[in-house]
């Protein structure tokens, strides 16, 4: 089961990065910061598969850390989409 779920969202992290690569669906900055978001929260998803498959806490850590950072980078990125209004 655990093997199911980490292809499929293996499958789902591929469509994510060839839908980064293309420029068909992507017309604006904020269109690239969601799809950085979305990303972030499925390596957290793989992060988590892997510490249930290893029986291992170490991936539940770097999966902390990847949920930080991506935190921190949308919140970031999204200052880019329009400045603050000073």
């Amino acid at each position: 089961m655990l093997t199911a779920a980490t292809f499929i969202l293996g499958l789902s992290v591929l469509m994510t990065l060839a839908t980064f690569g293309t420029r068909k669906f992507i017309t604006s900055k904020a269109d690239k910061i969601i799809i950085i978001d979305v990303l972030t929260f499925q390596v957290l998803g793989l992060c988590i598969l892997l510490a249930f498959h290893h029986n291992d806490p170490l991936p539940l850590q770097f999966g902390l850390l990847v949920a930080m950072l991506g935190f921190l980078s949308t919140i970031v990125l999204s200052r880019f989409i329009e400045p603050p209004q000073s």
